[in-house]
């Protein structure tokens, strides 16, 4: 065995006689390159790019950068108002098309080496980056985070420039095999050089502190629609650059999988909020189970509709499509997180009703005895007051103490007046006191419900003295958060729902026979279109607050998506008769899955056009 020198790879796999190696399997024998030769020379009259059919170590390292980037931004940014919203989609639009921008690279001149791997670091350094300036992020350039978009403009700079690098060292390999193609390379990087610069150009706008837009960084969006759509034009121009016989599919079936784990993440997150106070109910399970039949339906329904192999057109809209995807899907699941913490708080806070009901009743408890049942109650919330609920803490000890100095339910005699025949109420102990006590219930239930937000990081957008508000006012306030989550919710869940349908189209259109299987086609994007519609209709119950709020605090709002999605999962599966096959069963009749079959290890599949064939140990690798 070969000394292994820093760096190195070594792998020694026991080979029976006949194996035939993948490109991954030769890449990784001997000690590993400084550089490496995107080109395949085997067949020296018909040179070829390299091909992979499985996303590499480091590709899946900084797909996990990616998402650590979003969390950070996810857990230091709540989404509880447009401003806020229009932040999360413009950082997100930051990292998400740096991250397309080197995996469009990586999947077609991508190949392991000592360089390969420097520059990997660097990328990931740019994450880093990305990450620090987006604690400040906003829709709005203000003299206290100016710096946060001059950081953000040089990094994108940087990252182009490591690019034009790539290609460059990319346009040296292919010019002397390759002549003809090395043009789209070299154009690309000339796409590069032009965006690089132009970036850089915007980090010394940002120095200026007055007379810039604050909206200026809009611009950068303008560049990312650039890139994306020049690289992949003159991939089409360039055929053997193009995206062909890549794993771009995997690449982005990757991303969404590790984003549809932090979705899993969220759901361990309400156990611990809301099981952790009084342990398991009933309606916690039924909450939690809402949540999670999402995140699992949404993970099928998009893999059940994600395509092996794509036409060359159709390939490139359904990677773009993505975007607007994983924007929607993240904001999803983080608006499911916030209903079901919404139903808990309601759940806690029909308790404490009903304590108030019960210390008023006819045989009622004395005095001591009823406030020690409120406090029991409240202390069985089991609130950490200590995270932002500080306020709240000392506004309800100070209620809780003047509840105790006068009667909770003064004694009342009904008077009929004669000539109205209307029921009056007066109190014969303390006229006045009802009134004052009534007040003091009303101000104690909203500053529990100010403190169970708080605590749950559901907070409103603009910070308030709460000692200045009423209760009522108090309520207001968040209830205009939660209309704006219901809003976001279902616009997204709309969205969502009308791209599954995009992807359904995208999907089957190379398939063959495709003209025998148009009617299932039509029949299965169109309900998903029709659901898409409904999801949307639901947003016009904020115009009519009582439907609305009854709605918002039902544990049926968790269902409605997983009901949309399992409603357009079941007419597929009706509609099969109309999709014709050669080989049909029962299971492939009734499952709720399109007919997709995960590769096994050992399937041999054709390794990207260079003549050999690779091993697919992949199960994400679906077929049709």
């Amino acid at each position: 065995m070969p000394p292994q020198g820093f760096l190195s790879i070594f792998r020694h796999p026991s080979q029976k006689s006949g194996t035939v190696l993948s490109e991954d399997d030769h890449l990784h024998i001997g000690p590993l390159p400084w550089i490496a030769n995107p080109v395949d020379l085997t067949l020296e009259d018909n040179p070829r790019l390299y091909r992979r059919s499985d996303a590499t170590p480091i590709e899946l390292f900084f797909d996990l950068f990616f998402v650590a980037n979003l969390s950070t931004f996810t857990a230091t940014h709540e989404i509880n108002n447009v401003t806020a919203l229009g932040a999360y989609v413009g950082f997100l639009g930051v990292i998400w098309f740096t991250w397309l921008q080197v995996t469009l690279f990586d999947i077609r001149f991508g190949r392991d080496s000592v360089l390969e791997r420097v520059f990997k670091a660097f990328q990931l350094g740019a994450m880093i980056g990305f990450a620090s300036a987006g604690t400040r992020f906003t829709t709005r350039v203000r003299d206290d985070n100016l710096w946060a978009f001059q950081l953000l403009s040089l990094m994108l700079a940087a990252s182009r420039i490591q690019l034009v690098i790539q290609y460059t060292i990319t346009l040296v390999f292919m010019h002397k095999h390759m002549k003809d193609d090395a043009k789209g390379v070299w154009y690309t990087s000339l796409v590069f050089w032009t965006t690089a610069i132009l970036y850089l150009a915007l980090f010394f706008v940002f120095k200026r502190p007055h007379g810039i837009p604050s909206q200026i960084w809009i611009v950068w969006f303008i560049l990312f629609g650039f890139e994306m759509w020049t690289v992949m034009g003159i991939s089409c121009i360039w055929t053997t650059i193009s995206f062909k016989d890549t794993h771009l599919n995997v690449r982005m079936s990757l991303l969404t999988l590790i984003i549809i784990g932090e979705g899993v993440i969220a759901v361990t997150r309400i156990v611990n909020k809301t099981v952790r106070p009084g342990g398991w109910t009933p309606w916690t399970f039924f909450h939690i189970l809402g949540v999670t039949t999402n995140v699992y339906l949404l993970w099928q329904v998009y893999f059940d509709l994600s395509p092996r192999r794509l036409g060359r057109l159709a390939q490139q809209i359904w990677a773009q499509l993505h975007f607007p995807f994983h924007v929607s899907l993240i904001l999803l699941l983080e608006g499911s997180q916030i209903l079901a913490l919404t139903l808990d708080v309601t759940i806690k806070l029909k308790y404490l009703a009903q304590t108030f009901s019960f210390v008023c009743e006819e045989n009622r408890p004395s005095q001591d005895r009823a406030i020690a049942l409120i406090r029991s109650t409240i202390a069985d919330m089991e609130i950490p007051f200590s995270r932002g609920a500080t306020q709240e803490w000392n506004a309800i000890s100070r209620l809780l103490e003047d509840l105790a100095k006068q009667p909770l339910c003064p004694d009342v005699r009904i008077l009929l007046n004669k000539a109205t025949g209307m029921r009056i109420e007066v109190d014969t102990i303390n006229p006045g006191s009802l009134v004052y006590t009534e007040d003091l219930f009303s101000d104690l239930m909203g500053n529990v419900t100010a403190a169970l937000f708080s605590s749950m990081d559901i907070t409103p957008p603009v910070k308030v003295d709460i000692s200045l508000l009423d209760s009522d006012q108090l309520l207001q306030m968040y209830m205009k958060v939660l209309g704006f989550v219901y809003i976001y919710f279902f616009a997204v869940a709309s969205i969502s729902m009308a791209l599954f349908g995009a992807f359904n189209v995208l999907s089957r259109l190379h398939e063959r026979k495709l003209h025998e299987r148009r009617i299932y086609l039509a029949l299965s994007t169109a309900v998903r279109v029709i659901l898409a519609i409904f999801l949307a209709g639901l947003v016009s119950f904020v115009a009519n607050f009582a439907l609305a709020y009854s709605f918002m605090t039902s544990p049926i709002i968790l269902y409605a998506l997983s009901l949309t999605l399992l409603t357009g999962q079941l007419f597929s599966g009706l509609f099969r008769p109309f999709y014709p096959v050669q080989k049909s069963n029962w299971l492939q009749f009734c499952c709720l899955t399109d007919f997709l079959t995960a590769s096994h290890p050992g399937e041999t599949q054709p390794a990207g056009g260079s003549g050999k064939i690779a091993e697919s140990p992949s199960f994400l690798h679906l077929h049709r």
